[in-house]
C-alpha cells in the first residue's frame, strides 16, 4: 500500500463575520451602545438621590449685603450635608474600565471567530445556544451602560455610592462564571438593536454544554478504526466524535483558507491540491476537509491515521487558540506538520507505522516538513498539558 499525503500549508486565518443574527444584532449593538432595560443580577443596588444642596445659600444677609452676626437667642441653622458624586469616587473608573475590558474581550473574540467561540466555550450549535450566547452579550452590554450611566448620580452616603460601584463588577463576574456552566444568566431584558429590531432575552434558560475538548479527544482516540461501512464512513464517524463535521468540499476549504508556500526552500514545499488528503481551516474550526480524489479515503490510512492527523490540528488550535503556537518553532524553523503528526500518535490514537510510511513518501517527493522527532514528541506533550509558548 502506497504511503500517502495529508495537510496543505495555510494563510493564517482571515476574520470571519457572524453567521447568527442575534449576535450580529447584539455585536453592532456594542458598537453604537443602545438603550437597554436591564435587571441588574446583583440584589440589592440602591437608588440614591440626585439633589446637589449649595453651602451658605440660606445664610441671612444685612442690608449691606453682608452676612448678619448671629443672633444669641436664635437657634443655630442645621448642619449642610456633603454631597458624593458616583464618577467622582476613587473606584468609579476603574470599575467602569473593568467591566467595559469585559465586554469587549468577549466581543472581540465573538468578531475573530463565531464558531471557535462556542467551541472553547462550548456552546451547543443550536438555536438555544444561540440565543444563550445572545443573552450572555446583552447582559454584558447591559451592565456597561448601567454603570455609565451612573456617572452623575450623588448621595450623602459615599459608603452607598461604593457599594453600587461594587456591584457592577459583581454583576461582570457573576454573569461570566454563570455563562461558563451554561447556567441561568439570571437577567431580563429587551435590547434594541442598531436595525431597530427589539431582543427580549430570557434569563431563565440554561443549556447543556458540550462535552470537554478532553473528553472528546479521549473518545478519538479510544475508537476502532472501523467505525462504519468501509474506510471514507469510518473517518466520518471519527470526526463526528469528535463534535465536528466532515466535508468533502476541499476547494471551499482552500477558499476559507487560501494556501499559501510557506518557507518552501525545498525541505517543507507546500502540497498541492492533488497530493492533498484533508485540510483543516482554522477559520472554519468545526470542519474537516477531505478529498474525495485521493485513493487515501478507500483503504485503512482514512481512519487509522489521515483523519487523526487533521483532528490533531483541531486539537493544538483548541488548546492554544492557534494550530502554529510558538512550541512548535524550533531554531527558526516552523515543525507545525512535524508536532501534529507526534500529537496525532501521542493523543488521537493515530498508527504510527501509517503516520511513519506517509512521512517517508512525503519527504521523497520534495515535503519533508511532516516528520517527527524527538523535538516534535516534546512539542506535543508540551502543548497537550496547556504550554503553548516556546520551551
Amino acid at each position: 500500500m502506497p504511503p500517502y499525503q495529508q495537510y496543505r500549508p495555510m494563510q493564517p486565518p482571515r476574520k470571519t463575520g457572524i453567521g447568527a443574527g442575534g449576535i450580529t444584532a447584539i455585536v453592532a449593538a456594542v458598537i453604537v451602545i443602545p438603550a437597554l432595560l436591564f435587571i441588574a443580577v446583583t440584589a440589592g443596588l440602591m437608588t440614591v438621590a440626585k439633589n446637589h444642596i449649595s453651602q451658605g445659600a440660606n445664610e441671612p444677609t444685612n442690608s449691606y449685603g453682608n452676612a448678619s452676626p448671629s443672633d444669641p437667642n436664635q437657634a443655630d441653622p442645621e448642619p449642610t450635608s456633603t454631597v458624593y458624586r458616583m464618577d467622582e469616587r476613587p473606584g468609579y473608573e476603574s470599575m467602569v474600565t473593568y467591566v467595559t475590558d469585559k465586554l469587549d474581550h468577549y466581543k472581540d473574540e465573538i468578531l475573530n471567530n463565531t464558531t471557535m467561540f462556542m467551541s472553547e466555550y462550548r456552546i451547543p450549535d443550536t438555536q438555544n445556544g444561540t440565543d444563550y450566547m445572545t443573552g450572555y452579550m446583552a447582559a454584558l452590554l447591559g451592565t456597561v451602560n448601567e454603570a455609565k450611566a451612573a456617572a452623575d448620580e450623588t448621595s450623602e452616603d459615599p459608603d452607598a455610592l461604593d457599594a453600587k460601584i461594587d456591584s457592577y463588577r459583581t454583576t461582570v463576574d457573576t454573569l461570566e462564571a454563570r455563562f461558563k456552566k451554561g447556567q441561568a444568566l439570571g437577567v431580563s431584558m429587551t435590547v434594541t438593536g442598531n436595525d431597530g429590531k427589539k431582543y427580549t432575552v430570557d434569563g431563565s434558560r440554561s443549556i447543556t454544554l458540550r462535552p470537554t475538548w478532553d473528553e472528546l479527544e479521549q473518545r478519538v482516540a479510544k475508537a476502532s478504526n472501523s467505525l462504519g461501512s468501509g474506510n471514507a464512513a469510518s473517518a466520518q464517524k471519527l470526526v463526528e466524535l469528535a463534535d465536528m463535521k466532515l466535508s468533502w468540499d476541499i476547494d471551499e476549504g482552500f477558499r476559507q483558507c487560501p494556501a499559501f508556500a510557506g518557507t518552501d526552500d525545498g525541505d517543507n514545499k507546500a502540497l498541492t491540491k492533488s497530493e492533498t488528503f484533508g485540510f483543516y481551516c482554522p477559520a472554519t474550526p468545526n470542519v474537516i476537509y477531505g478529498n474525495r480524489s485521493m485513493p487515501d479515503w478507500n483503504m485503512t490510512y482514512a481512519p487509522a491515521a489521515g483523519v487523526r492527523h487533521e483532528l490533531s490540528h483541531h486539537a493544538i488550535h483548541m488548546r492554544c487558540g492557534t494550530i502554529e503556537p510558538e512550541a512548535i518553532m524550533q531554531n527558526g524553523v516552523n515543525r507545525t506538520e512535524g508536532v501534529t503528526n507526534s500529537y496525532a500518535v501521542k493523543y488521537m490514537g493515530a498508527n504510527r507505522a501509517l503516520i511513519q510510511q506517509s512521512i517517508d513518501y512525503a519527504a521523497s517527493t520534495g515535503h519533508k516538513q511532516y516528520r517527527m522527532d524527538a523535538f516534535t514528541d516534546r512539542a506535543a506533550e508540551r502543548i497537550h498539558s496547556g504550554q503553548c509558548n516556546a520551551g
